[in-house]
C-alpha cells in the first residue's frame, strides 16, 4: 500500500516566510514519492533476490534514508502552527524533573542545533528508561535512538531555512521554529 503525502493547514508563522514552507512542503512531498517508488521497486527485485543481492542491498539503504526523511518531516509539520509557548503539563513537569527546568534542557537542545553540517535535532523520550534525550540525528536515518519516540523534531538541513535565513543566521531559524511550535502537539506525544 503506498503511502500518501500528508497536507498541513499551516497559518502564516512569525520568522518562517510562506515561501519558505512551500519550498520545504515540495522537498517532503519528495520524500513520499521516493518512498512509494522504491517499495516498488524492491518487490520487483525480490523476485530474484539473489540475482539482485547488490540493487536490494542499495535500495534497502536508500528506503530508510527516504523514509525517516518523510516521517522526520512529518512530525516537523505536524508541530508548526502554535504560539511557542509549552504551558503547563506533563511534558513540562517531566522536563524539570530531569533537567532542573526547561531553561536549562532548551539550552542543551539549542546547543546541539549549532553543530556543522546538515542534520535533525530530536528531542527522544526513552520510556524503558523514563529519560528524554536530546540527539543529532545526520542524514535522516543516522543517529536515533532504537527504541525511543521522537517527540519534537527540527530539521537542520539548508533547506529547512535558506529562503529566509543564510548558514551563518542558524540561530535566527532556531528562535523562529521555537516561536511556531504547536506545544500541544508535543504533550500529545509524550502523553500518547
Amino acid at each position: 500500500m503506498p503511502y500518501t503525502e500528508q497536507q498541513f493547514n499551516l497559518p502564516a508563522m512569525t520568522g518562517l516566510s510562506d515561501k519558505q514552507i512551500e519550498v520545504h512542503l515540495k522537498l517532503y512531498a519528495g520524500y513520499v514519492k521516493n518512498v512509494n517508488a522504491i517499495k516498488v521497486k524492491m518487490a520487483e527485485y525480490m523476485a530474484d533476490s539473489a540475482g539482485n543481492a547488490l540493487a536490494l542491498s542499495e535500495l534497502t539503504r536508500r528506503f530508510g534514508f527516504e523514509f525517516d526523511g518523510m516521517r522526520l518531516h512529518e512530525l516537523y509539520f505536524e508541530a508548526l502552527g502554535g504560539n511557542g509557548e509549552m504551558g503547563e503539563g506533563a511534558l513540562q513537569a517531566a522536563l524539570v524533573a530531569q533537567y532542573g527546568s526547561i531553561e536549562v534542557w532548551l539550552n542543551e537542545f539549542k546547543a546541539l542545533s549549532a553543530m556543522r553540517g546538515i542534520g535533525w535535532v530530536l528531542l527522544t523520550y526513552d520510556a524503558k528508561g523514563k529519560t528524554f534525550h536530546n540527539v543529532w540525528v545526520s542524514d535522516h536515518e543516522l543517529g536515533h535512538l532504537a527504541d525511543t519516540r521522537v517527540i519534537l523534531a527540527m530539521d537542520m538541513w539548508e533547506h529547512a531555512f535558506m529562503c529566509d535565513y543564510m548558514p551563518a543566521q542558524k540561530a535566527d531559524y532556531v528562535t523562529a521554529f521555537l516561536v511556531n511550535v504547536q506545544w500541544s502537539i508535543i504533550e500529545a506525544r509524550f502523553v500518547a
